[in-house]
């Protein structure tokens, strides 16, 4: 096989699916059919007529891009039967015109309050420089924290009361990351609009990162101690990729009548008008 030296700049694009070899005199290769696909793209930007606002985000984001690329580069029998939520933001916001600066600081303050870590989340994570919402919320994971954590310390010591149809342990991806993790969520008591009706399945085949069961926890949590107000009173979040066997899928939601944050699960294939899920814009470690 034949290998050209790696020429594009995100030092992170696609490793994971390619399987090109690395040579410690000349850097980073990949295969040819990767050098030829990318620089077919490369050519294709300029004339497919990507809008700015479109390019400008992508490059404030980078560690976006792999995603973007594996999102779009999908074979067409196998495309998402519902292409709403995979449509680039109609609107992008500069951080400064946002009001990210108030929620870094009540996340630092709940993360401090609940969990003992005092954190400056500005100098521990890259915080992009632009954001497809106007309003947000932080989801931090500071490590260590599993689902059953993440109920006690954000809701439940928030003076919450929560339900649980099945227990938050024994879905998928309850175990704890290890690392410290940021996720950037829209402030909105709702889903993201354009997943509403989607079912879990469908959430998935878009391959966007959707927000978790411990992330929603957490951005419940901030979210009340910041406004004394609930997420989902009238709607519920899908988690789609926390799941229990046999096709059934978590989701959340916060009850009026019996006053509480609710956990339970539905199957994969369900669509319900008034369920979609969050989009969580995942923010690198800085080094």
């Amino acid at each position: 096989m034949i290998y050209y030296k790696q020429i594009v700049e995100p030092k992170k694009l696609c490793i994971a699916h390619r399987k090109g070899k690395r040579n410690p005199m000349s850097g980073t290769l990949i295969d040819k059919t990767s050098h030829d696909l990318s620089l077919v793209v490369a050519a294709n930007v300029v004339t497919c007529g990507l809008p700015s606002e479109v390019q400008e985000y992508y490059l404030a984001n980078k560690h976006l891009i792999p995603e973007a690329i594996l999102r779009g580069f999908v074979l067409p029998s196998l495309e998402a039967p519902i292409a709403s939520a995979v449509v680039a933001p109609s609107a992008l916001f500069k951080a400064k015109d946002t009001d990210l600066a108030t929620w870094l600081a009540k996340t630092e303050e709940f993360a401090e309050k609940h969990f003992g870590v005092k954190i400056n989340l500005r100098k521990r994570f890259a915080i992009p420089e632009v954001f497809p919402w106007k309003s947000v919320i932080p989801v931090f994971d500071p490590g260590g924290l599993t689902n059953r954590d993440a109920v006690q310390k954000a809701l439940k010591d928030s003076g919450l009361t929560v339900w649980e149809e099945v227990d938050v342990m024994k879905y998928s991806g309850s175990e704890v990351n290890k690392e410290p993790t940021l996720h950037f969520i829209q402030n909105s008591v709702r889903p993201d609009e354009d997943t509403m009706e989607m079912s879990p399945d469908q959430l998935v085949a878009t391959g966007k990162n959707w927000l978790g069961m411990r992330g929603y926890a957490l951005a419940f949590g901030v979210h009340h101690l910041a406004t004394g107000q609930y997420l989902d009173p009238e709607t519920f979040t899908w988690f789609p990729n926390n799941r229990l066997s046999g096709g059934k899928v978590a989701s959340g939601f916060w009850h009026p009548d019996n006053r509480r944050v609710g956990f339970d699960w539905y199957y994969s294939d369900n669509r319900y008008e008034h369920s979609g899920s969050r989009l969580a814009i995942p923010v690198p470690l800085l080094p």
